[in-house]
């Protein structure tokens, strides 16, 4: 074991109480400072009507079992929930239709199924089912999904499934989404297998039942689980305590805030991506790509036999929004907590900061396929985040004895975030 040292972290979502309880399990001496008046970051929780909704992730990808696993850990497998509610839709100009029950991103892996013929018609599933016997060609882990999707499934198969997935999903369009930013050794499955059976092979080794999994409650559940279990090893989370700037003594880091300096031998960064390169100017600066949630709690009948499932991804240019979570069809333990009303939440790529009320409704509207009225909204609440799709950072440790991990570090989604931790050596 390494010799006890004073480490601060920076920032309390998931990746900086996963740093700080790791660290204090090897340990080491943890302070944990957290910007805003409470703890979670990107997994926390939002006040909609009364109710705690969750203000950013509202599920994790299976994948793996990583995020299961911490569960268990921590106590809350009794917790765990699967959606409800019907399988997603996907909202196009002329027509809409349910994401096909076999696939992977979007990816048809029975291209000739009913459902992928109800979405591509038949030309556009007979032109994506040819893509087994296509030559194999060699994919760069920088080439652009998109880009390999046309060639060998066809534009219909892009623009009508894999573009609102990736525009869902990652925050940015299908053709600008690198193959293993997508997901990890990708583009080496895709040389080798080809795109459909890469996609049916990642889909067949995902855990069995839903690709994603829920809390009772809602994920921030597992955030105030975390850090219950950070502080019982002893570290110590000081919240209103913004970072204002590192600066190099001797062999450690002086670190300022508004009210407090701490001297510490190194430091862990899991802010954004924008936040740790205002700090550390080794840190290579990336676009700051936000997104933005807005939660509507409605008196909605119309919306009691959940007319679009358990939520809608949208075809670029159909509405302002680029997604909707119907909370209510899809949670059970959302259901249960509002009884009376529908909790419906819209997604929105960002450029700059904007108020997006005004469209809300509408696009709602447009995207349950039901017509709104203002007089149905009992609350309206919008949440901004920054660096929403951040991408790798060149070095984890830019300087010595600063060390990056969550979205400092270009990871995005708790399952990926749960993995690097488990993977790190981080203390040792």
């Amino acid at each position: 074991m390494a010799e006890p040292r004073s480490w601060i972290v920076i920032g309390a979502g998931p990746a900086g109480l996963l740093s700080a309880r790791r660290l204090a399990s090897a340990g080491h001496r943890v302070t944990v400072l957290e910007a805003e008046d409470h703890i979670g970051g990107r997994v926390s929780r939002v006040r909609v009507d009364g109710l705690d909704m969750d203000a950013g992730a509202e599920s994790f990808a299976t994948r793996g079992g990583y995020v299961e696993r911490l569960v268990e850990e921590l106590g809350l497998t009794g917790r765990l929930v699967a959606p409800a509610g019907g399988p997603a839709w996907i909202v196009g100009p002329e027509r809409s239709y349910p994401m096909p029950s076999a696939g992977w991103l979007g990816i048809p892996t029975r291209s000739l199924a009913p459902d992928v013929v109800r979405a591509l018609g038949v030309r556009g599933a007979m032109r994506a089912a040819v893509e087994p016997w296509l030559p194999r060609e060699r994919v760069a882990p920088d080439a652009m999904l998109g880009v390999v999707a046309r060639r060998r499934l066809g534009d219909r198969a892009v623009d009508r499934l894999m573009a609102p997935v990736a525009r869902g999903i990652f925050s940015r369009p299908v053709d600008e989404l690198r193959v293993d930013a997508a997901a990890g050794g990708l583009a080496a499955e895709i040389s080798e297998r080809g795109l459909i059976r890469a996609a049916g092979h990642r889909r067949s080794i995902a855990p069995a039942g839903s690709a994603v999994l829920g809390l009772d409650g809602g994920i921030a559940v597992l955030t105030d689980a975390l850090a219950a279990d950070a502080r019982a090893k002893g570290v110590r989370i000081v919240t209103h305590a913004p970072v204002t700037s590192l600066t190099r003594e001797d062999e450690g880091w002086r670190v300022w805030t508004a009210g407090e300096r701490y001297l510490v031998d190194e430091v862990v960064v899991a802010s954004s991506r924008p936040a740790a390169a205002a700090l550390v100017p080794q840190v290579e600066r990336a676009p700051d790509k936000q997104v933005a949630l807005v939660t509507l709690s409605l008196d909605a009948p119309e919306l009691d036999r959940h007319p679009r499932g358990s939520g809608v991804l949208a075809v670029d240019g159909v509405t302002r929004a680029k997604a909707l979570t119907h909370a209510t069809a899809k949670w059970q333990w959302v259901a249960r907590e509002a009884p009376s009303r529908h909790m419906v939440r819209l997604s929105y790529s960002l450029e700059t900061a904007e108020d997006l009320a005004p469209f809300a409704l509408a696009d709602a509207s447009r995207l349950l396929g039901v017509q709104l009225r203002d007089s149905q909204v009992r609350d309206l609440v919008q949440v901004v985040w920054h660096d929403a799709s951040p991408t790798r950072a060149g070095d984890r440790e830019p300087v010595r004895g600063i060390h990056l991990v969550g979205a400092a570090a270009g990871f995005s989604g708790l399952a990926a975030i749960v993995d690097d931790d488990q993977r790190s050596s981080l203390g040792q």
